[in-house]
Order: C-alpha cells, then structure tokens, then sequence
C-alpha cells in the first residue's frame, strides 16, 4: 500500500504499475480507493493502463488534515500526487464528489490532465441531494448507532436502480454487501458531505478547456443523469453519454457499459477528442490514446 507526504497528509493509493499510460481514479464521498478494485481497474489494467488510485482526505489516517475538507483542497492532494508520480499530463476519472474533484482539478491544473471522466457528476445540488447530505451529517451528529440491516436498505434505495431492486438474486447480493461491508464513517467523511453543500460551479465548467465525456447513470436519485448533462452542454467540446438501468452505483451495477464508454473516449487521441468536440477535424487515433 504506497504512500506520499504531500500538503501536510500522508496520501495513501494503489497503483498497478508498469510503463502503460497512466489513469488516476478517484472515488467519491465515504468511499475508499479499494472500491474501484472490483470493475475499473481489472478493465483499464488490461486495457494497457496503469492505475493509480488514491483515497481522498477524510478518510483514515487523514480524518482530520490540516488545511480543512474542501473540493479545493481534495483537488490540490490530486495535483500534488499527479506531480510526485511524475504522471503529467494523464487521464482522471472521479465518481459522485469525485467529479467534483476531478473538475476543480481539470479547471485549476488543466496542465496535468489529458481527458477526464466525470460520473455521475454535478456542477451544483440540488435539493434532495443536498437533503441526503445534510441527513447524513445529521446521523453522524446525533451520535445515533443505525442497524446494519436497515442502513443496507436505506443505501439500496439511494445508490441502486429500481431494475435491480425488482431482481431478487442482485438485490440480495448487494444486501450483504452493504450489510456487512459498512461504509466508512468518522469526521473525515462526516467533512466530506459539507463539501459540495451551497455551491454552484456551473459558470466556470464554461472555461474548461480540458476533453471531457460526462456519464450519467439513468436512475440515479442521488445525482440525476441531467447533473452529468448540464456539465456537458455547459462545457467546450464535451461529450455526455448515458447509462440505462443503473443508479448512482452506475460503474458498479453497469461495469461492462460503463468501462466500455470510458474506454472508447480513451482510445480517441487527447488531442482529437477535443478538436472534434469544437467542430473541428479530428485526427487519426491509436489504442489507448497513443
């Protein structure tokens, strides 16, 4: 499990390796980088890539960093990395709050990133996301102790699509998990849910000047699919493409189309994808973006 000291925390982060080209993933709020373990990885690993996947401050050891939790300081440790691994210009992908990040990133810092992926991704919240963040901080305060089975359920609600609620075998199976794979919790992630609360950066996604395909999940209660959309027709050049019968756990119910998706707009030269995106003509492309 590598490690850097970069702005006052120690980063913690996987990384396949090699001498592919490199694409860092990061996750979104409570969630770790083990998750991207299951589906994105293996995919991009064997796609040629190396992956780097690192965890965002709040979650543990770097509960309480010193400078606060902010997308502007998660953005800055992603800088920070990006530099220390000598990865510049690379691909960046970010999920939920990870969007979130990935986008300050790409309109702070667009020097470091060649294409990005945004999924389920938002310029600002609205009102039923910003309820659930504001109930899960709440929870957290209250000091209240929730049932694993009913904090499964309620997770299922929020994070799955109705298709896989309504299939007994994958509903079960994602039952266990959430049951006996509870989410992380503590101040860290209590932070991370403030985060992205009262904010609207949807002027500046008009500024992006990096290439950029937003994927948004079609059932998703917890970012709506129009969220990705709204980035894309806001931002030069940008592609969007949706994902049927999935929720906000999209990459994980919907890996293959998801991974697929990601994978094609990789595949385009950097360079290509953005020109084609102003208009322009795009040139010849190569596996992997090569």
């Amino acid at each position: 499990m590598p490690s850097a000291p970069l702005n006052g925390i120690d980063v913690v982060f996987d990384d396949t390796g090699g001498d592919g080209e490199p694409v860092v993933l990061v996750n979104g709020t409570g969630a770790t980088r083990t998750a991207w373990r299951a589906h994105q990885t293996p995919a991009l690993a064997a796609a040629g890539y190396r992956v780097i996947a690192p965890d965002n401050r709040g979650i543990p050891p770097n509960a309480l960093p010193p400078g606060g939790i902010t997308v502007e300081a998660m953005a800055a440790d992603l800088a920070a990395l990006i530099e220390h691994l000598a990865l510049p210009p690379c691909r960046v992908v970010g999920f939920s709050l990870g969007a979130s990040i990935v986008g300050e990133l790409c309109l702070t810092r667009p020097e470091l990133v060649s294409q990005a992926v945004l999924m389920a991704g938002r310029a600002r919240v609205d009102t039923f996301g910003d309820a659930v963040s504001r109930a899960a901080a709440d929870l957290y305060d209250s000091g209240a102790a929730v049932p694993a089975t009913h904090d499964a359920v309620f997770r299922a609600l929020c994070y799955l699509s109705p298709h896989t609620l309504r299939d007994p075998g994958a509903v079960q199976d994602w039952l266990d998990v959430f049951t006996y794979a509870r989410a992380a919790t503590g101040p860290g992630v209590r932070a991370q849910y403030d985060a992205m609360r009262h904010v609207d950066q949807l002027p500046r996604y008009a500024t992006l000047d990096v290439p950029l395909l937003c994927i948004g999940f079609a059932d998703d209660v917890m970012i709506p699919a129009a969220a990705g959309r709204e980035i894309a027709d806001t931002a030069p050049g940008a592609r969007y493409t949706e994902i049927e019968r999935c929720g906000h756990y999209g990459h994980l119910e919907r890996p293959a189309e998801v991974n697929a998706a990601m994978l094609d707009f990789f595949a385009r030269r950097p360079e290509a994808a953005h020109a084609a995106g102003r208009g322009e003509s795009p040139r010849t492309t190569g596996r992997g973006g090569a």
